[in-house]
């Protein structure tokens, strides 16, 4: 209240002001609120006056939802999202902005695999698998689908996190392990005599490959110790936290990754797989009748065409780990964080609801801030599907006269 009899509703957290106007009497010598803060209390010339207020949720805002806000006791603004407290003295902090991050975090981090496991394996199965090894790959690959996601979830949470932490090293090293064994398998394959080739069944090149693949596994397993002493000091979550100063955890993102890849992979890989398999065949015949290798006309003739079906895969995938809700909810540390650091937990827009709705009190400021994020997520897959759709139209029409 100011001198001049002017008084004003202010909510220090938004910076917002609520109300400005006079009050019902002058000479104002004390007013306090109410204890739900639904009222102010004003004495003056040996009167009090009620006054109402009619504002329930006066600490959202879009900056609050989206902005840095400075919280008291904190060092400067931040996104930060806590809906409870163990003691009365708390003020809800809702921005939105770290759910959002975690849910593009994990969806990112789970296509990085899927995507190009689901869609080279796709073209593999479509252009080069023999018919009658494709007629068991393709549905069993489909089949994976099927797998609940909360059995993902509670494995990735409870099995798949601690390996993780403790083979790490081993997972770096397949990624240059396993593309060598495969070369080196079909360098051996080649080397063959032909009759001895033509004499073993159809399909039968698949399984070098898989010997190699588990043999390459088998050693980087093997060598993860020798590994990580040599390298990371004995300890690679120590070594981690003392190169960047964040602590290792041990459900984080590099799992979610995993977990939620597996689930995707079928979708991408099904989606795909009949995109490449639509091809006409009198392009491909045309190609290679022209001279072309088998690898040119898949590269130059079979994924042009079949990219509408390719991209419109991947946006399925991505529209189902951005959905996706159990995995994350049992695999990371839903920990609401700004971060993109790949060793730390996160919480998703769907998990949050998950997890916080049947603690929401109905009508109130954190109900209606969840619906509020459900309404978001709705939008965000809603205009990626749409500018999806739009692309893919537009890459048939491109290719359509070919």
């Amino acid at each position: 209240m100011d001198r001049e009899g002017e008084a004003g509703l202010y909510y220090s957290t938004s910076e917002r002001t609520l109300w400005r106007g006079s009050l019902p009497m002058g000479d104002v010598t004390a007013l306090t609120f109410s204890p739900r803060a639904d009222a102010v209390i004003v004495a003056g010339k040996g009167k009090l006056a009620p006054i109402a207020i009619d504002n329930p949720h006066p600490e959202i805002s879009v900056r609050a939802l989206f902005g840095k806000v400075w919280y008291e006791g904190y060092q400067g603004p931040e996104y930060i999202w806590q809906s409870s407290s163990g003691t009365d003295d708390f003020e809800p902090k809702l921005s939105l902005t770290p759910l959002l991050l975690g849910t593009l975090k994990g969806t990112l981090y789970s296509l990085v695999l899927a995507i190009p496991l689901g869609v080279f394996g796709a073209m593999y199965a479509s252009q080069f698998m023999h018919p009658n090894l494709r007629n068991y790959v393709k549905p069993t690959v489909e089949v994976m689908a099927a797998l609940p996601s909360v059995v993902l979830g509670f494995l990735a949470g409870l099995w798949l996190a601690p390996r993780v932490e403790q083979y790490f090293p081993s997972l770096l090293l397949m990624f240059v392990a396993m593309p060598l064994a495969v070369l080196a398998a079909g360098a051996i394959w080649r080397l063959l005599p032909a009759e001895w080739r033509n004499r073993l069944p159809d399909g039968i090149e698949i399984v070098p490959y898989g010997v190699a693949i588990a043999i390459a596994m088998g050693l980087c397993v093997a060598l993860s110790p020798v590994f990580e002493s040599t390298l990371f000091g004995g300890s690679f979550p120590l070594w981690m936290n003392d190169l960047t100063g964040v602590p290792y955890d041990q459900r984080n993102a590099i799992v979610v990754g995993l977990a939620m890849g597996f689930a995707v992979i079928p979708i991408i890989f099904s989606v795909a797989e009949d995109a490449f398999s639509n091809v006409p065949r009198t392009l491909i015949s045309g190609s290679l009748a022209l001279g072309a290798t088998r690898w040119q006309t898949v590269t130059q003739i079979v994924l042009p065409t079949a990219s509408p079906g390719i991209f419109s895969a991947i946006m399925i995938g991505f529209g189902r780990a951005v959905g996706e809700t159990m995995i994350v909810l049992m695999a990371t540390g839903n920990t609401p964080v700004m971060s993109w650091y790949p060793f730390n937990g996160f919480r998703t827009l769907s998990a949050n609801i998950a997890v916080e709705i049947p603690e929401a009190p109905h009508g109130g400021t954190l109900y209606r801030t969840l619906f509020l994020a459900a309404l978001l997520l709705f939008a965000l897959t809603f205009i990626i599907n749409t500018a999806a759709e739009i692309v893919r139209q537009r890459l048939r029409n491109k290719f359509a006269n070919l």
